[in-house]
């Protein structure tokens, strides 16, 4: 990378990206080079006409020629937002998606209506700990309990929470497995891509651990064991559970809700696109 410019390298990169298939090019292309450098996004444009630092070109480059075998740029660049935080990511957790914000807002707003003072919150396949972390931090008075079966994922956990100041207990097991005693809340991200699916992912959420994503031939080989679990660890009045989905599988998760939960007001939560997002399991 020989561009005597600052501006003239961040074209030169989006060019590259751009031809790899990305469409996000030149926002990425930027990213890359502020994370490569050190800078804020401010310190990026002070310096668009100089040259670029000369003893992080090589960084730069090796991030770059990464991004464009298609590896999703937080991998890149080691961190995500969510919920208004930074979280650490590495290949060993899915990314988390602006869109699983909404099962912390659902969480906070069904404990605020309820008036549930010392919430017990657990969290599911919580790979980064985002939505955990995030709850913790949202409620002090809360009680949170986190879940993987990845002792990879739950390494990760436990550096977000050590950098982001929460106070949570992660356990490594199979769903509710290790957890004793019952919830107000229960959520999670579990794996629900249907498997005939897997191979037509784009290409940086293929990149993303399949243990995370499969959800099997219908898209509920976690979800059916998920929800055994909610019955048994959800206490049965004034309490909740938020299980993330896709539209594939809205019409038969419902009625798995439905059977599992018989006495429990089920419905479907829609994003801000209008696409299905999450099953909301309700108990008055």
């Amino acid at each position: 990378m020989s561009d005597e410019t600052v501006s003239r390298l961040i074209q030169s990169i989006t060019a590259r990206l751009s031809d790899a298939g990305i469409e996000d090019a030149g926002i990425d292309a930027r990213l890359l080079l502020r994370s490569a450098f050190g800078w804020s996004a401010a310190e990026q444009l002070g310096n668009l006409l100089d040259a670029p630092p000369a003893e992080h070109l090589d960084q730069l480059e090796e991030m770059v020629l990464r991004r464009a075998t298609r590896e999703p740029l937080q991998y890149i660049t080691g961190s995500t937002e969510f919920f208004r935080r930074q979280f650490s990511v590495n290949e060993n957790v899915l990314i988390p998606r602006p869109e699983t914000e909404q099962l912390v807002v659902q969480t906070m707003a069904f404990i605020r209506e309820r008036k549930i003072e010392n919430p017990q919150i657990a969290d599911i396949c919580t790979g980064s700990g985002a939505i955990a972390i995030s709850l913790a931090l949202e409620m002090p008075a809360a009680e949170v309990h986190a879940t993987d079966i990845s002792s990879g994922a739950l390494t990760i956990a436990q550096q977000n929470a050590d950098d982001l100041g929460a106070e949570l207990d992660m356990y490594e097991g199979d769903l509710l497995e290790p957890l004793s005693g019952q919830f107000d809340v229960i959520v999670s991200n579990p794996p629900y891509i249907l498997a005939g699916a897997m191979p037509s992912l784009q290409a940086e959420v293929a990149r993303e651990p399949s243990l995370a994503l499969d959800g099997g031939n219908d898209g509920l080989d976690v979800i059916r064991p998920l929800f055994e679990g909610i019955l048994a660890h959800l206490k049965p009045t004034n309490s909740a559970a938020y299980i993330e989905i896709d539209p594939p599988i809205e019409d038969t998760v419902m009625k798995l809700a439905l059977e599992t939960f018989p006495h429990a007001g089920i419905s479907l939560l829609t994003d801000l696109a209008g696409l299905t997002r999450c099953v909301s399991i309700e108990h008055a």
